[in-house]
């Protein structure tokens, strides 16, 4: 991952290197040009964009708009293909934008005007060798597809094996590194003039869309992806992916078999009958997702190819989300609690798989979880559950409470999406929940079975046996540190302040309890006396101490 830690040791030092500022002072006035120069305004960098902004705020209910979601998409393809796939990527974030806006990033299309293929072929000669040509029986110069990272060709191997070759653009790899560089450091100055920016951790948002454009670059990666799904669909010839030809793939240049076959989008626009396609589409996407843990993170019908026989063949794996066996529980008692309407459990187990960024309100996060979830769930039937919304309301309500979802949480949202939606729209009687059910069924039985039973229990046992092992070497040190008083507890100022409160009201209460006391042992004594009489037998002095001390008990416990 050399793209990460070029990353990581050089957005620091953005603001010295002289093609990163011009590269700065390009994009700020594109946005300029675009209707956002007030953004820039509020920033603390005038000196180094030397950009003329205008003054002034942009009105609130105008951020929230269409409009404004057009203009970042005409911002965003001018200033090419990052910011193209950052839009892409927060078109799949409701927690961050508003509907308008993500409907409107929904539009942005990574397709740019092909280059000559004399580039491409010096991309592959300095890839594959001088040699290459004498391993291509024939090459075609116009181009399959051509998208802003790379271009696809089609080719015929002198073995007579027709493969494509997917090539890099010549020079994207350094501009695609600027242009990162940029962003995690306006994301740092965003997150200073933006409480909103802070709170939505902008910068770790910005991180992981570098780690995963990071891996998009890296070809090798995308090889070792196709590989892996070819091994979790080897039981299932009707899911195919496409064969890698290692000896010809690099991170620049990787060659695969060629894929014959329609694009699953024109078959569905045919009118043919789609019903086997769309439920093999289904049970691939969620075996994915729920099975295996291992997912494609952009799984639309333009990715898909249908091939003669009825088969589903699958392309383009830059993109992969991934879920560890505890984030596949969290989503299996998620989906559980959703199928029975179980609307505290959706909430406790949402709340268990998200990231806290400090204290939490539980009890409001809650409130606005069943809030979301009756709307969405109570009364109606399973065939009519919309699970992508529901997760998208709910991914966007917490970040109210500090609270967000790791990347792969809203990667496998989007994946969920983007099913659920083809379904709603190709294929309206398809239930998605009930072609969901088995997959969900499967899970629940691996949960519970022998096997993973005992993996669970030698891993506790493993995690135990460990510290008790260390405890010999540390409980001496720890005792040590407690009887020569190095052992400090830090307390936050606030819950000082509550635990002097309640110090304080123990102490009066102890004081009016001990005067009450008192009053009732005199008033008790002076019965005994020869004094004038109150009334009943009780002397004035007596009822007076009996009074301060009914007085002293009631100060004491009921204020």
């Amino acid at each position: 991952m050399s793209v990460l830690r070029t990353l990581v040791s050089s957005s620091r030092a953005l603001l010295t290197g002289a093609k990163d500022v011009a590269r700065f002072r390009e994009i700020a006035a594109v946005f300029v040009r675009h209707g956002f120069g007030w953004f820039f305004a509020q920033l603390k960098l005038r000196r180094e964009l030397q950009v003329e902004v205008p003054e002034g705020e942009a009105p609130r209910s105008a951020l929230a708009s269409s409009e404004t979601g057009k203009r970042l998409v005409a911002a965003f393809t001018a200033l090419g293909p990052t910011f193209v796939k950052l839009g892409q990527i927060l078109s799949t974030r409701p927690d961050l934008l508003p509907p308008a806006i993500l409907a409107e990033l929904t539009c942005l299309q990574d397709q740019v005007s092909p280059i000559e293929f004399a580039a491409i072929e010096g991309q592959l000669r300095a890839n594959l060798g001088a040699d290459y040509r004498s391993k291509i029986a024939e090459i075609t110069e116009k181009p399959l597809a051509s998208a802003s990272i790379a271009q696809v060709h089609r080719a015929t191997l002198v073995s007579g094996e027709e493969v494509v070759f997917k090539v890099q653009r010549p020079g994207i790899r350094p501009k695609i590194v600027s242009d990162l560089n940029i962003l995690i450091v306006l994301a740092g100055y965003l997150e200073e003039a933006f409480v909103e920016a802070a709170a939505m951790d902008l910068r770790g948002v910005i991180q992981g869309f570098a780690r995963s454009l990071a891996q998009e670059l890296d070809f090798e990666v995308e090889a070792r992806n196709i590989e892996r799904f070819r091994r979790n669909f080897a039981e299932q010839p009707k899911i195919r992916l496409p064969r890698v030809f290692s000896g010809l793939s690099t991170v620049e240049v990787l060659c695969m078999e060629f894929v014959h076959g329609r694009k699953f989008s024109e078959v569905l626009g045919s009118g043919e009958d789609t019903g086997p396609l769309i439920e093999a589409y289904f049970g691939a996407a969620y075996k994915m997702l729920f099975v295996d843990g291992f997912f494609h993170g952009d799984l639309h019908p333009g990715n898909v190819f249908v091939q003669d026989d009825g088969g589903l063949a699958i392309l383009d794996c830059g993109m992969v989300g991934r879920l560890s066996p505890a984030m596949k529980d969290k989503l299996i008692d998620i989906l559980h609690a959703v199928i029975n309407e179980d609307l505290e459990a959706v909430a406790r187990t949402f709340y268990a798989l998200a990231i806290h960024k400090g204290r939490v309100n539980y009890q409001a996060f809650e409130d606005d979880v069943i809030e979301v979830a009756e709307r969405y769930l109570v009364g109606v039937p399973l065939s009519e559950i919309h699970i992508g919304e529901l997760f998208g309301e709910l991914v966007a309500g917490a970040t109210r409470h500090d609270v967000r979802m790791p990347t792969d949480f809203t990667m496998m949202f989007k994946a969920i999406v983007t099913t659920e939606g083809l379904a709603k729209s190709i294929a309206p009687d398809v239930d998605p929940i009930e072609l969901a059910r088995p997959f969900i069924q499967q899970m629940v039985a691996e949960r519970y079975s022998p096997e993973r039973l005992k993996q669970v229990a030698l891993s506790d046992f493993h995690m135990l046996s460990k510290v008790l092992r260390a405890l010999p070497q540390q409980l001496p040190a720890l005792l040590g540190d407690l009887q020569e008083g190095r052992l400090a507890i830090g307390v936050a100022p606030a819950t000082l302040a509550t635990q002097r409160e309640d110090a304080e009201r123990r102490q009066r209460r102890a004081m009016r309890t001990g005067l009450a006391a008192t009053c009732l042992v005199c008033g008790a004594y002076t019965m005994g006396l020869e004094l004038p009489i109150f009334a009943f037998d009780v002397p004035y002095v007596s009822a007076v101490f009996f009074a301060l001390a009914a007085y002293g008990v009631f100060m004491a416990w009921w204020r």
